[in-house]
């Protein structure tokens, strides 16, 4: 399987996915104004996996989204697995199954993303 398939994969995935909130204290607040509290190469190292030429820039905003959600879930204590099974869960009932290269490109992008934005829960990457 290429890295760009597993990329794309990861891209499609994080379109789909929903929900999750808040926190407390400074670490919440970065995560509500949505502030990237990584270092700019784990930054660059998202960006470089977002660019691909086959993701579309709504794509990519999506699956920022999915990683703000994964980055306040955390924060509210729930853990990544949970996060995802919750993301999965929802997908299913509107009727979409993702495949092991979907699967495997979410928590790429989940786990570049937690890097680049929260790292502080980079304990709890995929």
């Amino acid at each position: 399987m290429s890295r760009m398939s597993r990329q794309v994969a990861a891209l499609l995935l994080g379109l789909l996915l929903v929900s999750c909130g808040g926190g407390d204290s400074e670490e919440a607040d970065a995560i509500a104004s949505r502030t990237p509290r990584g270092t700019e190469e784990a930054q660059a190292a998202l960006d470089r996996f977002l660019d691909n030429p086959f993701i579309t820039e709504e794509q990519a905003e999506q699956s920022k989204d999915m990683v703000w959600r994964a980055c306040a879930a955390m924060q509210d204590g729930v853990g990544y697995q949970e996060f995802e099974a919750q993301e999965l869960a929802v997908l299913e009932e509107g009727g979409r199954i993702l495949t092991d290269l979907e699967l495997g490109g979410m928590r790429t992008g989940a786990s570049l993303g937690i890097s680049a934005y929260c790292p502080q829960h980079e304990d709890q990457s995929p």
